[in-house]
């Protein structure tokens, strides 16, 4: 009986691949999903940022790769597409970024939240699905809220970008003595970051670095 349901199985699988092969998400050449070796080929890979204080609030900031090409269409696939075959992928250079520069160690892992109606309308907060190759135990996902909706910082100056986010984020418990890892799909003028880190650091965090899986040079 296992053995025909298995066999079974393997038969649907592979008929289903054959009727519907797999593709790149990105390019959507057939071949093993989520993304080709070919689309990887052309995402610039970013070296490992060596600031000791990245700026007043953030230790640090990693990005694994630059944000452009099909790094960023990875990035607008994901969040505004519904491509969540993509999480996978992204999230694994994210983990990869942060751990070999050593920058996860002893670190709970935070992601950057969307307010509750964004994320109805969208489905999921991308940032969560960029955590998930973290350790489940370091992950953090109710810890830091977005108070209220924001607009988009998109076509807003800096002046507009710092205030549109001020008071925006909420942490729900004390991080005191803590050590924090926030974890987002993009980095552009780092001020989602930065208030992010403002609030984690007032409710007790000792340190907080950012990870992303693009950044915006």
């Amino acid at each position: 009986m296992y053995r025909a349901k298995t066999f079974w199985i393997s038969f649907s699988n592979a008929a289903l691949d054959w009727i519907y092969p797999p593709q790149c998400a990105l390019c959507t050449h057939i071949g093993q999903p989520p993304v080709c070796g070919v689309c990887l080929s052309e995402m610039r890979p970013l070296p490992p940022l060596s600031e000791p204080t990245a700026d007043d609030v953030l230790s640090f900031r990693l990005s694994a790769f630059e944000y452009e090409g099909r790094a960023a269409q990875a990035v607008r696939r994901l969040k505004y597409s519904r491509a969540t075959s993509l999480a996978a992928f992204m999230a694994d250079a994210v983990k990869t970024m942060a751990c070999e520069t050593d920058m996860a160690d002893g670190r709970i892992v935070v992601p950057v939240p969307i307010h509750w109606r964004r994320r109805c309308a969208r489905g999921f907060n991308q940032a969560e699905l960029l955590c998930q190759a973290f350790p489940a135990q370091t992950i953090q996902k109710k810890l830091l809220i977005r108070t209220r909706p924001t607009p988009s910082q998109a076509g807003l100056n800096a002046d507009e970008r710092r205030r549109n986010l001020t008071g925006a984020f909420k942490v729900l418990s004390s991080l005191a003595g803590q050590r924090v890892l926030l974890v987002d799909d993009v980095l552009t003028t780092g001020h989602t970051g930065r208030e992010c880190a403002r609030a984690l650091i007032e409710a007790g965090a000792i340190d907080v670095g950012l990870v992303t899986f693009a950044a915006e040079l």
